[in-house]
């Protein structure tokens, strides 16, 4: 083998320990990727992952990068560094404009504010590009617990518009995404690859592919979803978000069966919106329950509801005029949500569904004719808990140590366990992960143990969740157990 001169070796030495320290010294927190994102070399139990939003190849749509973050970083923080950093997939393109900086990240009472640098501004040739961009932000804060909105500052001030984009001067929450969503075929190829080698396999599987993909679309993780339908390649999932109801249908682009992957394909709602109630063109909104509807003429009668509400002032009815093209809503209670409230859906309704005994809401014209009605659900629905124990029972004898097993519906599946003796004393506080989390149910099991006690006593189990904006305690379950 030709040997190489000591002193060419000296030199290109020098040269890549030069080149390296030049690097070192003139790197900018927001530079460039490449090829690897922020956690290569860094063990699993030190990172969480996290899922950041892109524009896609053809700048027409999103796509989910998963990405992993240090445990203990600020995560409102490091998801926008992150995504300024820019895409690690070949065929995604970056949401940031070059030179944009991350000023100051925080979250005050559910809402982030992202305060940016003047170059975010720069405008594209596409307000539909300016849109997914701000889509994308939106959609990645309000994956992190107790963010609900968010807030674009630039430079310490608010803006009404990005690009060619009117985002408005109030904090931004998420929208769906209706229509056709491209996916590239190539791409899909790849991601086949890595479910066949054992990565991402929750692709095999469409209610899955919602859960995990459905940020790309606007939907958000406490998102209500039930698979209505899958046949040969073809699925339907139907979605309550935002008290709506969407359609979201998926295909398996490579081939029919368990062996191949799912994306989603297009996103329909399945209601038409009702534009807001205009004053300024004399429209009112009132609310009424109907006590006699002529089909013929579309005409109802209504006795106005809630006496002490402000409706009261805008003089409408008893008679009231349905216009033929009015939009119609059905608002369904679905369930009770994880704080103890009904969760609701929307959906386009006929005139013909409209009952005597309905309560509505009503957008009347300056004519006094029903633009829009809104028929409320009067069916009531049972409370279903959050939160099931199935050992202990009521009134068990349990000795140190002794298993707490149960079932949970909460969010980011946080289950906590605490141990009460007759005076009150904790005398034991645990936290355990369920295995799936809220709106589906995981399954949880702990070993709960106390110090030994100098004769049996009563006490009680408490299980519960905590609320992700505040920190308060909910679905408690307590169960009285005797300890000996």
């Amino acid at each position: 083998m030709k040997k190489i001169p000591l002193l060419i070796v000296t030199l290109l030495l020098a040269a890549v320990i030069s080149g390296c320290t030049q690097n070192l010294n003139t790197a900018d927190e927001n530079a460039p990727i490449n090829p690897k994102p922020l956690m290569q070399g860094i063990s699993q139990d030190m990172s969480k992952e996290v899922s950041l939003y892109f524009l896609n190849d053809k700048m027409n749509g999103l796509i989910l990068e998963r990405r992993l973050i240090p445990k203990d970083s600020d995560v409102l923080k490091q998801v926008i560094l992150e995504m300024i950093k820019g895409p690690t997939d070949e065929y995604a393109r970056p949401v940031f404009p070059n030179g944009t900086k991350l000023l100051s990240a925080e979250i005050q009472e559910g809402t982030a504010f992202i305060n940016l640098s003047k170059e975010f501004l720069q405008e594209s040739d596409n307000e539909q590009i300016d849109k997914l961009r701000i889509a994308a932000i939106v959609n990645v804060l309000t994956d992190i617990p107790g963010v609900n909105s968010v807030q674009i500052l630039i430079e310490g001030n608010k803006v009404n518009t990005i690009g060619k984009y009117k985002i408005g001067l109030e904090p931004l929450k998420r929208s769906i995404l209706v229509g056709e969503v491209y996916n590239n075929r190539e791409r899909v190829k790849k991601l086949q690859e890595k479910a066949d080698f054992g990565k991402e396999t929750w692709r095999f599987d469409p209610i899955q592919v919602v859960r995990m993909e459905g940020g790309i679309i606007g939907l958000g993780s406490q998102d209500e979803l039930t698979l209505k339908e899958e046949n040969k390649g073809l699925a339907d999932v139907e979605v309550f978000h935002d008290n709506k109801v969407y359609s979201i249908h998926l295909i398996q682009p490579l081939g029919d069966g368990d062996n191949y992957i799912w994306v989603i394909s297009n996103v329909i709602a399945e209601f038409t919106p009702i534009p807001d109630t205009n004053p300024l063109k004399g429209e009112s909104f009132i609310y009424g329950k109907v006590t006699a509807i002529d089909y013929f003429h579309k005409i109802i009668t209504i006795e106005r509801e809630y006496q002490d509400a402000q409706d009261l002032r805008n003089e409408a009815g008893p008679d009231i005029k349905v216009l033929p093209t009015a939009i119609i809503h059905f608002q369904a209670k679905v369930r009770y949500d994880l704080e103890g409230g009904i969760k609701y859906a929307e959906r386009d309704a006929s005139f013909s569904e409209i009952k005597v005994g309905d309560e509505l809401g009503i957008v009347l014209t300056k004519d006094k004719e029903a633009r829009a009605v809104i028929i409320f659900d009067r069916s009531s629905i049972s409370y279903e808990p959050n939160i099931k124990v199935a050992v202990p029972a009521k009134n068990d004898v349990v000795s140190n140590p002794f298993k707490v097993i149960g079932k949970a519906r909460v969010f980011e599946g946080g289950v906590n366990i605490r141990l009460i003796d007759s005076n009150g004393n904790i005398l034991n506080e645990s936290f355990v992960q369920a295995t799936d989390s809220a709106p589906s149910w995981g399954d949880f099991e702990a070993i709960i143990s106390y110090k030994p006690l100098k004769e049996p006593q009563n006490g009680v189990l408490q299980v519960f969740s905590l609320n992700a904006k505040d920190g308060s305690i909910q679905n408690l379950v307590s169960i009285p157990i005797k300890l000996k």
